[in-house]
């Protein structure tokens, strides 16, 4: 049986910019939101604040839901398990206390490389995701449903 995981995402702003995790593999460089899988028994909050620390080495403080995406492997899909399915929720958060990108999570994804502040503009020069997400942004839009990826 196929499980569907969910996690959650942190938009984390600061004199126009987000808070961005960057990977590094074959591929090259990637960008996402700081953020990820929810364990059982944990309440989705909970795993935000956990997540981010774990990547970051940040406190936060969790705001409002803002978006909702799914990721769901394709057929041929090469970058994810063929029976990969996650729904992801994107909180609005705010940094609890000053923070430095040199500071370093203690439990780094696979693959992460650094911290980084990057501008919105940037971000659609780089390889980040979601797109959908940046579009939501300069369209306005502060919720809804981003799609299936």
């Amino acid at each position: 049986m196929t499980t569907i995981r969910t996690a959650a995402r942190a938009i984390i702003r600061h004199e126009g910019r987000l808070l961005v995790i960057r990977y590094r593999d074959e591929r090259g460089d990637r960008y996402a939101l700081p953020g990820g899988g929810q364990r059982h028994r944990e309440g989705m909050e909970a795993a935000l604040i956990r997540e981010v620390a774990e990547e970051t080495g940040a406190s936060i403080r969790v705001g409002p839901l803002r978006f909702v995406r799914e990721c769901i492997a394709g057929p041929g899909d090469r970058a994810l398990p063929p029976e990969f399915h996650q729904v992801e929720l994107f909180f609005e958060c705010t940094l609890e206390r000053p923070f430095s990108t040199d500071t370093r999570g203690q439990e780094l994804d696979p693959d992460q490389e650094g911290v980084e502040w990057r501008g919105e503009e940037e971000l659609r020069q780089l390889c980040f995701f979601p797109r959908a997400l940046l579009d939501a942004f300069e369209r306005g839009q502060e919720f809804g449903y981003l799609g299936v990826v």
